[in-house]
Parts: structure tokens; C-alpha cells; sequence
């Protein structure tokens, strides 16, 4: 009985120092250019308006009514001047509603339909700007991994560090089913070879 208490004590302080861990690490805001975003799992709310500065285009609602306001400017790389996005975070104190704009660049090339983020960049920014690295490659997935964790960084929530998840190429429907199809390929192989490994036994 005494090792049984034991153990169960044991799980809830390693299950107490995880939750701590999550915690401390923040929550994760994950969206893209066409609507599609979420909250540690829970979808966002979006929608189409123009913010006090710039004009109309994609936003989300974040889960909090107050956000610490700026601009992200996510530049190309191995460029200091060529804006690929623009992610701007503000305050609607009317609706109570802290939200991030998403502006993406609209070169000529860009097939249609055009993403919803895809209004031109801003002509003007906000007082605090930073100014990050865009990640990833052309043809894969790119974008930007950003976490917010001073009071003053622009998303700051002031609950914690957040960390926002921020694709900037939406794949085209080809792309994913091609990925889907070669995942459940490579499952049904994997799952023939370890039925066909445990049968041989």
C-alpha cells in the first residue's frame, strides 16, 4: 500500500512540474493568409476589416481583450529592405476585441484565387515595429516563428510568453492531397513490413 501512495505521489508532482512547464512556455497562436488559425487548438475567429491604421485585409481575434500594439514586418531572406508580410496587432476598445492584421505582398505571378492576406503590404507602420527573418523555402512551407515574451514586443498578450505560429504560403489542394496520398504510402508500407516482419516470427 505504501508503494502504491508512493507512486501515486510521484505521477502528480512529475504531472504538476509538466503543467508548470506548459505554463511557462506559453500558448501557441498558429494562422496563415487565408483564415485558417487557432489557439492551442481552438479555432480563431476571423474576418475582413480595415484596422485603425492601413487598409482593409485579413484579421484574427486573440484570445485576450488587450494586446501590446505594433508591427511585425517579416522581411525576405538575405534582404534588409523587401517586406514579404506584414503582421500588425491592435486594440479595438469599442468591440473589447484584441486582433492581429495579416498583410502579404501581391506580385503579378501569383495565381488566383489570391489569398485572403493578399491586399498589398502598408504603406505606413505603427510605433514599434520589429523587423524578423522570414523562415523557411519557396515551394515549402514558410513563414514565421515568433514569440512575444517581452511587455513591449508586439502580441504580447501580457499572460506570458506567446508564441505565435504564422504561415505565409498557404499549400494549393494538389499540394496536400499529393502529401496525403504519399503519407498513407509510406504508413501502409511500414505497416506491411512490421505485419509481414511479426508473421515471419
Amino acid at each position: 500500500m505504501k508503494r502504491l501512495i508512493a507512486i501515486c505521489l510521484v505521477c502528480v508532482l512529475l504531472t504538476a512540474a509538466a503543467s508548470q512547464g506548459a505554463v511557462s512556455q506559453g500558448m501557441v497562436i498558429s494562422f496563415d493568409e487565408n483564415g485558417n488559425g487557432d489557439v492551442d487548438g481552438t479555432p480563431l475567429v476571423s474576418g475582413i476589416d480595415t484596422p485603425p491604421i492601413g487598409h482593409e485585409t485579413l484579421y484574427y481575434v486573440l484570445s485576450a481583450t488587450f494586446v501590446s500594439t505594433g508591427d511585425v514586418k517579416i522581411m525576405e531572406p538575405g534582404t534588409t529592405d523587401e517586406i514579404s508580410d506584414v503582421l500588425r496587432f491592435v486594440n479595438l476598445v469599442t468591440a473589447q476585441q484584441a486582433r492581429v492584421y495579416v498583410y502579404s505582398e501581391r506580385e503579378a505571378g501569383d495565381p488566383l484565387p489570391y489569398d485572403l492576406a493578399d491586399t498589398g503590404l502598408p504603406t505606413e507602420f505603427q510605433s514599434i515595429v520589429r523587423s524578423l527573418t522570414e523562415e523557411g523555402t519557396e515551394g515549402s512551407w514558410n513563414g514565421l516563428h515568433y514569440t512575444a515574451s517581452g511587455s513591449t514586443d508586439p502580441g504580447n498578450l501580457m499572460g506570458g510568453p506567446v508564441n505565435y505560429v504564422f504561415t505565409s504560403d498557404v499549400p494549393e489542394p494538389a499540394t496536400l492531397v499529393l502529401l496525403g496520398t504519399a503519407g498513407i504510402w509510406i504508413f501502409t508500407r511500414k505497416k506491411h513490413q512490421f505485419l509481414g516482419g511479426y508473421r515471419s516470427k
